[in-house]
């Protein structure tokens, strides 16, 4: 239960990354916000959490607008007398596609909600969380090396480090902690997959391939350990989670 009597915000908690994030910060203690653009998909969630013994609460918000940022952290704070945490998760892939196919709709729509929501969101839990608390942003493993088929996915994962880092040290001087997961392959909606949303408890997880999908508990998991105390001295970092993708040249490649 290292979540026990603390409140956390997940965003893009109806699906996916969020969703089990959002069920496992209940599972270990807390009171939990799920915000999501699709709000019957965080009521889902918020109903599986409650059907399981916990508290918790949907939210509509579309990440890329200042108001529904604060709107969704002014009511989980209202609703659980503050916020500890909070887990910005919410984000879209593009189109695969060349690098000169890249339309100006496209790019502007990922940069406004991967880049532009991540830093409302951030700005928000700056503002909101209390002292010993964190903050966790999902970019990815295209925020640490080109991806020719997704450039303007990967621009704005980079900015996503780029906030982190540079957030780190006004977090610190009000006792806060800022970091971002970069996630590889993760089998879920945003790709087309459907996986379960039951979870499991993290030493039930099987180990995922080399450089194989991950399940989205599995990268929950990591999210929960840099908003815990047990990440205490971790700041402004970014952790790759992408089991061992980027660790070495594929297999045959060279």
């Amino acid at each position: 239960m290292m979540f026990k009597g603390k409140a956390a915000l997940v965003t893009g908690g109806g699906s996916g990354i969020g969703a089990m994030a959002a069920q496992r910060l209940a599972a270990e203690g807390a009171q939990v916000a799920v915000v999501d653009i699709n709000l019957a998909g965080a009521q889902a969630i918020a109903a599986r959490i409650e059907a399981s013994g916990g508290v918790a609460i949907a939210l509509a918000a579309d990440v890329s607008q200042a108001a529904d940022n604060a709107q969704a952290f002014d009511a989980a704070a209202q609703a659980f007398g503050g916020l500890d945490v909070a887990f910005l998760n919410a984000g879209v892939l593009q189109p695969y596609v060349p690098f000169d196919a890249v339309t100006e709709d496209v790019f502007d729509r990922l940069v406004a909600i991967n880049l532009k929501g991540a830093f409302l969101g951030l700005q928000q839990a700056h503002r909101h969380l209390r002292a010993g608390g964190a903050a966790v942003v999902t970019a990815s493993a295209a925020a640490v090396i080109g991806f020719a088929d997704a450039a303007a996915y990967s621009a704005s994962k980079h900015g996503v480090l780029g906030l982190v880092r540079s957030a780190a040290r006004d977090f610190s001087k009000k006792g806060l902690r800022v970091n971002a997961i970069c996630p590889g392959g993760v089998s879920t909606p945003l790709i087309g997959a459907t996986p379960s949303l039951d979870i499991v408890s993290p030493g039930q997880l099987a180990l995922p391939p080399y450089q194989g999908l991950l399940d989205p508990q599995q990268v929950a998991e990591v999210a929960l350990f840099l908003l815990s105390p047990s990440a205490v001295g971790v700041n402004g970092q970014a952790q790759l989670v992408d089991a061992a993708l980027l660790s070495a040249f594929p297999e045959g490649s060279v």
